[in-house]
């Protein structure tokens, strides 16, 4: 539990700071009036919540079901994580549903920013006319810097250099952080490991597909914090919106084929077999992986909505990617 908070507030932050660079410098024209009216009521409305939940804890008089979980977690569930074992198993339809909320949060976000386009498209690039200007780096902004923008471009993009971190030809000297950059050429593909790691081990040690999926989620956002909105539409290979409908597809069809089975809704198996040692697969590992993909694909909008499209409308124009320097080095648009 304490794992997964800590992944949950530190995307919080992120999506935080990344949504209020889109409201005004000024919230208001002066100084508020407290309205004293609307406080007590709010004040009154929180004591009373406050006075209800200590009644209720102490009204008990029955054992509480979840000193047998440590049991049924290890015995029905076949793991020792008893929180994943619940999520996955004891509780999976809770979970199920959780799931159906965070893909319809995922698309109203995408909806409130993008307007007019498709739910889940990548971003696309758009071609450069001969003569144009309008290709540059993230930090473009004025005329004035579009020309030595142009000439980083065309020092850093060539067609036949494919970069990992292209910080170095989207972004202007003055946005880069070298050590960021190099922090993440380190760190990126371990925290991936990292993830797919607490996704597989999740049922008997902390972690799960919901940690799994906020550790891959943050690998991104530290690749977009380094390179920007075009190094992230680079990274982005599958489309969120597809791994939001993947991972619902598979958590349901973790949960129909028991049926086929002549089972109930939601059974699940433990499958024991060598491999370079006795192994236990548990059928759960397949929902679990469908929360995975569920959270990884709400990760990648948000960093898509909040990130780079508002990278895009702060600069007054439609996204583009790598390839726009590269054919702007070959017609040596503002030169």
């Amino acid at each position: 539990m304490a794992l997964t908070q800590l992944l949950v507030e530190t995307i919080i932050l992120v999506s935080f700071v990344l949504a209020l660079r889109a409201l005004p410098k000024r919230l208001w024209g002066g100084v508020a009036k407290i309205k004293w009216g609307r406080a007590l009521l709010a004040i009154a409305l929180a004591v009373m919540v406050i006075y209800i939940a200590i009644a209720m804890m102490g009204a008990r008089d029955q054992t509480r079901i979840s000193l047998e979980w440590p049991e049924l977690a290890y015995h029905e569930g076949y793991g020792k994580n008893i929180v994943n074992v619940a999520l996955v198993d004891m509780r999976v339809w809770d979970t199920f549903g959780e799931i159906t909320v965070l893909a319809a949060a995922a698309t109203g976000v995408a909806s409130l920013i993008f307007a007019g386009r498709s739910f889940g498209s990548r971003v696309r690039a758009h071609e450069v006319e001969p003569g144009s200007i309008d290709s540059g780096s993230e930090a473009m902004g004025n005329k004035e810097s579009k020309d030595v923008e142009l000439r980083i471009a065309r020092r850093f993009a060539t067609s036949g250099n494919q970069d990992w971190l292209m910080a170095g030809s989207t972004l202007v000297a003055e946005r880069r952080s070298i050590i960021f950059e190099v922090v993440t050429r380190l760190m990126f593909h371990s925290v991936l490991i990292l993830s797919v790691y607490t996704l597989l081990t999740g049922h008997n040690t902390p972690g799960g597909g919901f940690a799994g999926g906020l550790i891959a989620g943050l690998a991104l956002t530290i690749r977009y914090l380094a390179g920007g909105r075009i190094e992230l539409s680079e990274s982005l290979r599958i489309a969120p919106g597809l791994l939001i409908g993947g991972g619902i597809a598979l958590a349901g069809l973790a949960g129909i084929v028991p049926l086929l089975l002549g089972d109930e809704i939601f059974t699940m198996y433990a499958v024991e077999f060598w491999f370079f040692g006795d192994q236990k697969f548990v059928t759960s590992t397949i929902f679990d992986i469908g929360v995975y993909l569920v959270v990884l694909g709400l990760v990648q909008d948000v960093l898509r909505s909040l990130g780079s499209e508002i990278d895009s409308l702060s600069e007054g124009r439609s996204p583009v990617d790598r390839h726009d320097f590269v054919q702007a080095s070959q017609t040596g648009v503002g030169r």
